[in-house]
């Protein structure tokens, strides 16, 4: 099973936004044993938004998909919407989610950030979300909520699109609450030196037939003329076994990886 992210923003594919939240994710569900099979980024259009949550859900080898993007306060942002669409459920005013937005905007007042005190209706719109969620996360840095809904035994994850409050909702409360349990794949590397790639694809087409459970890629740095052989599975010694296999064939040609005495 696998996990997707879908990033949600006109800025992310007009090239204004890197999309490190796509980035920074990746690296953590690999981490914690919930590896992606696709990230998609998607318009501010909410019938394209639909459709790429549909999908995702619909995918048999899916079992959690992340959305990132598209909640706050303008009407640009259309996740909420969408998500109220793609699931058939009505919006509604979380009433929690206000009240902490109604505590937020207090305490900007008080410390001279905003001029009003009052809610206005940007920052309900943020409170504003699909009903009956099965847990709405708490968001310490910003105002709106990270929420998830379970749909025919997935996980659907909403999550806000600025990096602080993304990497807050899910370092805090996502993982610990809802990714436990799982060992991450094993990964390691053979890193060379002036190595041309094109001398490893004997072997790495050897290991397709050989070794069709561990992953194997190479990734040249033209900055640092290295190249990186990385393997990647499920057992530790079906990988190390890939390597050696690298390593042996390798060696008649002169290459030795670095660190190798």
């Amino acid at each position: 099973m696998a996990s997707t992210v879908i990033a949600i923003g006109d800025e992310l594919l007009a090239g204004f936004t890197l999309d490190t939240n796509s980035h920074w994710l990746a690296e953590q569900l690999r981490l914690l044993g919930y590896p992606l099979k696709r990230v998609t980024v998607v318009r501010d259009r909410l019938d394209e938004v639909v459709e790429q949550i549909g999908r995702d859900l619909r995918d048999p080898e899916v079992e959690d998909v992340f959305s990132t993007g598209g909640l706050g306060p303008t009407p640009d942002d259309r996740t909420f919407e969408s998500v109220a669409a793609a699931l058939g459920r009505a919006m509604v005013i979380w009433q929690p989610v206000l009240d902490r937005i109604e505590r937020r905007v207090q305490r900007l007042h008080d410390a001279g950030l905003l001029e009003s005190s009052q809610v206005t209706e940007g920052n309900r719109r943020m409170a504003c979300v699909p009903a009956d969620p099965d847990h709405v996360f708490r968001n310490r840095r910003g105002m709106a909520p990270g929420l998830m809904y379970r749909v025919e035994g997935r996980r659907l994850f909403i999550l806000p699109g600025v990096p602080s409050e993304l990497k807050g909702i899910f370092a805090e409360e996502l993982a610990p609450e809802f990714l436990t349990g799982r060992v991450p794949g094993v990964v390691h590397e053979l890193r060379f030196v002036f190595a041309a790639e094109a001398r490893f694809y004997p072997v790495m087409r050897e290991l397709e037939t050989s070794h069709p459970d561990v992953s194997v890629g190479s990734y040249p740095n033209f900055q640092t003329k290295e190249l990186v052989i990385r393997f990647a599975g499920d057992a530790e010694a079906r990988v190390r076994d890939a390597m050696e296999t690298v390593r042996q064939r390798v060696a008649t040609m002169g290459l030795k990886p670095i660190g190798d005495l």
